[in-house]
């Protein structure tokens, strides 16, 4: 068909302002009709165009309804082309006047009687603004607020392109954000929303679709959101967006999917889609819409479902739903699926991925009642914040973001099982496999019930109950009283000993476990009064050196059965038996000791009273200190004084003949008993050698036998009496001491020399107990009478100072022995009615105690190896203390 402007060109009439500019008006109109693209590129590359443009804006101020329609016709027409709408808006900001009223006067256009020309404005309103430059312009203008009153009262128009158009200028106004906070902050904003929600549904000319657009739009605000959902027309709104996603209209369905999912965004608005009676109906809509073959149908589809999983309840609900799964899966699968649409679905299905099973923490034990526990991290694409939780069975340890953390106030010596489990705002993922762990030992807490099960005199009997806590492996109880301990038991009772009658102590128990002792109870307990249930104190009798005897007496009332008698001796158990005595062997001598007797029956121990006995002397010990001291008096010329330095003579072997001494007869030694007792004179002990002779009367202080010894010189012998005594038996007396008759008898020689008092020691390895003295002057046996006195002797055994092998040596080597006194004078000391302590069970050596003393006389030099012997040997005899205590009662 051939166009208007090929005939004439009509363009050029534009610029008049009279009747031929409405008729290239009509001509214009026709053409576009014809071919609107021909037409509109002709008329952009006109030489004259920008004069044309200027034209048609000033026609759109005619009064005419049908003129200024027709110049909002094609200036929307002309807008439409990318050149034209760059040509135009180039309009819109120019300097002359009319670029000032272009928007003013299609506002006024709305407003007109001509349901054509309204139509018409309303839709060059809507192509201006389609492009960015378009809505800035559009929004910058002053009457815009009139604009967005007069196009939202055309939504109701009964002309659905009119309606179409004006919810199509309210859409385009809300791509920007600042448009929607235009339309927010209108005053009649919830009438315009509320005209926007009822123009919501399908309609062949695009008014719902454009109308949800725009609701989308300013749900995509919060503060838009809060204003749609306040309306009473809210709960309508989702229901027709719902059903606007179910139709086949795809732009409807596509503005819709897109609205809901702005709504989506506020907790509120997704907790009301997920409430409404279509929700179902909107899950499967959009999960059918994934597989739609318009690619941007099934990116607003898969941009919808994620928005609705971004939230908890959505997720849920996404998930229990059995479509939405399998078409995001099948939709991801597809070779073609664009970028944008695939990036959406594989978004989706991360976050409806449920979190898998964590792996197995690290749990180390810190202490009696901490572990620490780590893990590795998990992570999902969902966005939510995930938080870790320890268990232990049901009960929860920990909850929070961080990856390790430590358990304390556990319970010590106690297994746990330890599982994580990750969880977010929708899900909780399984449980871990458990860690068994076990906290370590600790003090166990306090026995339980303490209390007194029996009491005696001295005993108390107390029981308990184990501790709630043991904490661990129990290593037995503490017993204490006071602050003392006093046993250590695995047992749940004790019986504490050895306490006062009638006292009050205050017990007290503590359990233990390797980690040490825990806290005690107490309680009081009281003794009972003394009463009849102990043994008698113990009588002691000191046998010897190394035993005691001891004896007692039973309980006169005892407690239960006596199963035995414990001996204590020095607090040491020594004896137990069912005997009422004992003998207490193998014992220190000379030292003090302390029996108990100790009752065991079937009710406790009974204890007597403390008895003490101290053991006799051990007189043959080498270390003890000398009892004596030598005098240091000398001695003066009377008749009757006594030696000033008396030395302890030497010892000679006895040469035992059958009664008599060597060159001596038997019949000229028999003398009287009388005739052996002589003075002592100090002024005639110097020249002479004197014998005395030991004689021993046992049974009769006066019997005995003496006789006159005879002078000899050089080496001859002298002559010894025979001593003839009885023993006594075995069964006499045994007193702790006896008195000793010492019987002094000079003799004279005249070829000896006078020995030093200094030098007097004992000799020989045999045990005669023969002394020799030496005097400073020669005595006359007819001048000086003998000099008796009675002396105290310690009790000894005579084995002591006779025994039987020194006599047998004696006998067979009389001359073995060389003497260890030089001179011509001795004096031999005879001791008479000498009667030692006897105990029956001691040998007494009958054949030694019968047979004479006698002392080998020789004038040379002592062997010095002898001399030595003889003096180590007399300090441990017995008779070197018997004589010491004889020269004491001598100077006294």
């Amino acid at each position: 068909m051939e166009m208007n402007w090929t005939k004439s060109d009509y363009f050029t009439q534009l610029v008049f302002k009279d009747k031929r500019s409405h008729t290239a008006l009509e001509l214009f109109v026709d053409d576009i009709h014809t071919d609107k693209d021909r037409t509109v590129n002709k008329f952009l590359n006109h030489s004259g165009s920008e004069d044309f443009l200027w034209g048609l804006i000033r026609l759109l101020a005619c009064d005419a309804p049908r003129v200024a329609g027709n110049s909002a016709y094609i200036l929307g027409t002309i807008a439409e082309n990318e050149a034209g709408c760059y040509r135009v808006l180039s309009i819109t900001t120019g300097n002359k006047p009319e670029s000032r009223n272009i928007l003013p006067d299609l506002t006024r256009m709305l407003q007109g009687d001509d349901p054509e020309s309204v139509m018409n404005a309303a839709g060059t309103m809507g192509t201006l603004a389609e492009t960015v430059e378009g809505r800035q312009w559009l929004i910058s203008e002053e009457c815009l607020p009139l604009t967005i009153e007069y196009v939202a009262n055309l939504l109701s128009n009964p002309n659905l392109w009119t309606g179409s158009n004006s919810a199509l200028v309210l859409a385009r106004i809300s791509i920007s954000e600042e448009g929607c906070f235009k339309v927010l902050q209108h005053p009649k904003c919830k009438e315009i929303v509320s005209k926007l929600i009822a123009s919501l549904g399908m309609d062949e000319a695009g008014r719902g679709m454009n109308a949800a657009f725009a609701i989308g739009r300013i749900c995509d605000l919060e503060e838009g959101r809060t204003s749609l959902l306040s309306l009473p027309e809210s709960e309508k709104m989702i229901s027709m967006l719902a059903k606007m996603l179910c139709c086949d209209d795809t732009g409807a369905s596509k503005n819709a999917c897109f609205a809901l999912s702005c709504l989506a965004t506020n907790f509120n608005g997704h907790s009301r889609i997920l409430k409404n009676v279509h929700s179902d109906d909107v899950i499967r809509c959009l999960s059918e819409l994934l597989s739609a073959e318009d690619t941007e149908t099934g990116w607003f589809s898969a941009m919808t479902l994620h928005t609705l999983a971004s939230h908890p309840r959505g997720c849920q609900r996404l998930r229990e739903h059995p479509e939405v799964s399998q078409a995001l899966e099948a939709a991801n699968k597809k070779p073609d699926l664009g970028e944008d649409l695939k990036e959406e679905v594989s978004i989706t299905l991360e976050i409806l991925k449920r979190i898998a099973k964590p792996s197995v923490p690290i749990v180390s034990v810190t202490g009696r009642s901490s572990v620490e526990a780590m893990w590795e991290r998990t992570s999902t694409k969902s966005g939510f914040a995930i938080k870790y939780q320890l268990f232990d069975g049901t009960k929860c340890f920990y909850q929070g973001p961080e990856l390790q953390c430590s358990v304390n106030d556990l319970t010590p010596n106690t297994q746990y099982l330890i599982r994580l489990r990750v969880c977010t705002e929708i899900e909780e993922s399984p449980f871990s496999e458990a860690v068994h762990i076990t906290t370590d030992e600790d003090v166990p807490g306090p026995p339980e019930n303490l209390r007194i099960l029996g009491a005696t005199v001295t005993q108390l009997k107390i029981g308990w109950e184990p501790p709630l806590e043991t904490s661990g492996l129990l290593k037995g109880y503490y017993v204490y009283n006071g602050k003392h301990m006093v046993e250590h038991t695995y047992e749940l009772s004790s019986i504490i000993t050895g306490l006062a009658t009638n006292s009050n102590y205050d017990i007290q128990v503590c359990a233990a476990t390797a980690k040490g002792k825990g806290p005690k109870v107490s309680c009081n307990g009281s003794t009972m009064e003394q009463g009849a249930h102990n043994p008698s104190k113990p009588q002691l009798h000191v046998l010897g050196r190394n035993e005691i005897h001891l004896t007692w007496d039973p309980p006169d009332v005892p407690l239960g059965k006596i199963n035995k008698y414990d001996i204590m001796m020095n607090g040491k158990c020594i004896h137990s038996g069912i005997d009422c005595h004992a003998m207490a062997r193998r014992l220190v001598p000379d030292k003090e000791h302390t029996f108990v007797v100790v009752a065991v029956t079937t009710e406790g121990k009974f204890e007597s009273k403390p008895a003490k006995k101290r053991t006799a002397k051990d007189e043959h010990e080498s270390t003890r200190p000398p009892l004596y001291t030598k005098p240091v008096k000398k001695y003066s010329t009377s008749e009757d004084m006594v030696p000033n330095k008396p030395v302890l003579p030497p010892k000679k072997r006895k040469s035992l003949d059958s009664g008599y001494s060597r060159g001596t007869s038997a019949s000229s030694n028999k003398t009287k008993p009388e005739e052996n007792l002589r003075a002592l004179s100090a002024s005639s002990c110097s020249t002479e050698r004197t014998q005395v002779t030991l004689s021993k009367y046992l049974d009769d202080p006066d019997r005995g036998s003496s006789g006159k010894s005879s002078k000899s010189s050089g080496s001859s012998i002298k002559d010894i009496e025979p001593i003839k005594t009885k023993l006594p038996n075995k069964s006499g007396p045994t007193s702790q001491s006896q008195n000793v008759l010492l019987t002094i008898k000079p003799s004279h020689s005249s070829t000896s020399k006078s020995m030093s008092s200094s030098s007097g020691s004992f000799s020989g390895k045999t045990t005669s107990k023969k002394i020799v003295k030496t005097s400073s002057s020669d005595e006359s046996d007819s001048n000086v009478k003998p000099t008796r006195m009675r002396i105290d002797v310690p009790t000894a055994s005579v084995e002591d100072f006779l025994p039987r092998r020194d006599v047998r040596e004696a006998e067979t080597k009389k001359s073995a022995i060389p003497p260890l006194l030089t001179g011509s004078e001795k004096q031999v000391w005879k001791m008479e009615s000498l009667k030692p302590h006897v105990s029956p069970n001691q040998d007494f050596g009958m054949s030694a105690m019968t047979q004479p003393f006698s002392i080998e006389e020789k004038t040379s030099e002592p062997d010095p190896e002898w001399v030595e012997y003889a003096k180590r040997y007399n300090r441990a005899h017995l008779l070197g203390i018997i004589l010491t205590q004889c020269w004491f009662n001598l100077i006294v």
